[in-house]
C-alpha cells in the first residue's frame, strides 16, 4: 500500500509542476524518494532540422 502512496504522490508532484508551467522531461520514484527532472530550455527537438516529407527525392 505504500507503494501506490508514493506514486500517488510522484503523480501530484508532476501535475503540481506542470500546472506551473514547468515541463518535466522526468520522474522516477526509488523506495520513498522521488526525483522530477526538468527539461532544459536548451534540449532541441533532435528531428528538428530534418525533411520529413514522403515521395520526394
Amino acid at each position: 500500500m505504500a507503494a501506490t502512496n508514493i506514486e500517488q504522490k510522484a503523480l501530484s508532484l508532476l501535475n503540481a509542476f506542470e500546472r506551473a508551467g514547468k515541463s518535466v522531461s522526468r520522474v522516477m520514484v526509488d523506495g520513498r524518494k522521488i526525483e522530477i527532472v526538468l527539461r532544459q530550455q536548451s534540449e532541441i527537438d533532435e528531428f528538428e532540422g530534418i525533411d520529413m516529407t514522403h515521395g520526394k527525392t
